[in-house]
């Protein structure tokens, strides 16, 4: 049998053929692409306001800025989730407050988050944990009574839905990514979608070194010393290069994400009777868009030595982040006895686009023979 792997990177021919066409025209940083992606995105999500950004983790710290956050306010998180989603709390100075998740599930427990709420509370990061939808709908209910943003972290959740509605589309700021392993991939890149135009505007400049590209430069060409900076940004603008490789996937990634599903119903229906298997179990209303395919067993190290045995690629996915020193408050592990069982029985399975009918099966048989 040939290896299964648990992530793929996609490419196609007319990835391939863009890329040669950016190279060539020599309009690699910046382009026509870089609009055209961000209005295809915005029509794929059904969301208004859409901006590009070099990767996912700076698109999170504008969310994080643009929120009002800075060095000593402190943000709810999941501990369960990619250093890449908490690590730029830290990095702003602020403190990481973890919110255990709820029993049996990997979706932030909206009860835990609500006792963590204090004066200095200034942002809820809601993480769709590997495109399975958390409550968005409550926890996005308890930011507005609190006056507290919700960023919603969708690095992997493209088009997975919460009550007929994207995930993304709920939260004052959403994040998406599209690293080589996403649903689209452009290398490296990710996007910041914004509630309201003036925040979208306020991202396009921070992006860009605080630079208001509408006046920065005068009719000649040549920079305008007349035109002030008055906020220093970073350089978190996506290249034009990414942007068309994302650009020419919007036609096709739908067909990716039912794929993924249609695999991960199928492994539900093997697994769903067998007693030492616990299937994470989407919440009502929502479909995911399955990254990977989740389940937790008592046995999990067994079966995951097992299954790399045989050729197949799985993983605990994350390791808890209120276990790393890097982040200025630890949250004693006491709090989070959910979070701390999840960790020890959680597993990743392969469930995507690049998978056929034969490798879900070996799968599929090979958990249930090591379960």
């Amino acid at each position: 049998m040939k290896p299964v792997s648990l992530f793929s990177v996609f490419n196609s021919p007319e990835m391939e053929s863009i890329a040669i066409e950016v190279l060539r025209s020599g309009r690699i940083a910046g382009g026509e692409y870089v609009p055209k992606f961000e209005s295809g995105l915005a029509r794929l999500l059904d969301v208004e306001h859409v901006v590009t950004t070099v990767d996912m983790t700076s698109a999170i710290h504008l969310a994080l800025y643009l929120s009002g956050v800075r060095a000593g306010d402190e943000v709810i998180t999941s501990p369960f989730a990619c250093l890449a989603t908490n690590s730029p709390i830290a990095a702003m100075g602020a403190t990481a407050v973890w919110s255990d998740v709820s029993p049996q599930s990997v979706c932030i427990d909206a009860k835990s988050l609500l006792s963590l709420i204090t004066a200095k509370t200034k942002a809820v990061i809601l993480y769709h944990v590997a495109g399975y939808p958390g409550p968005v709908a409550e926890i996005a209910r308890i930011c507005r009574e609190h006056g507290i943003a919700l960023i919603e972290d969708c690095d992997n959740a493209l088009l997975a839905k919460y009550e007929g509605k994207n995930v993304g589309a709920w939260g004052d700021f959403a994040v998406y990514s599209f690293y080589p392993n996403r649903q689209i991939n452009t290398t490296e890149g990710g996007a910041l979608v914004c509630r309201t135009p003036e925040s979208a505007a306020d991202a396009r400049r921070l992006r860009r070194l605080g630079i208001n590209l509408n006046k920065f430069r005068r009719a000649d060409g040549e920079i305008n010393p007349a035109e002030d900076i008055v906020e220093a940004g970073w350089a978190y603008t996506m290249n034009n290069f990414c942007a068309a490789l994302g650009f020419v996937q919007l036609s096709d990634v739908e067909i990716r994400v039912a794929k993924a599903r249609r695999h991960a119903a199928y492994l539900d229906e093997r697994f769903m009777t067998h007693a030492s298997i616990k299937l994470i179990k989407p919440l009502d209303q929502s479909v995911p868009a399955y990254w990977v395919y989740l389940i937790s067993t008592p046995k999990r190290d067994e079966v995951l030595a097992t299954l790399k045995k045989q050729g197949i690629s799985a993983s605990i996915l994350h390791n808890l982040n209120s276990t790393y020193s890097c982040f200025n408050e630890h949250i004693s592990s006491r709090n989070l006895p959910n979070s701390i069982k999840l960790q020890a029985s959680i597993m990743a399975l392969p469930c995507g686009w690049w998978l056929d009918n034969t490798d879900v099966k070996y799968i599929a048989d090979i958990v249930l023979a090591a379960a």
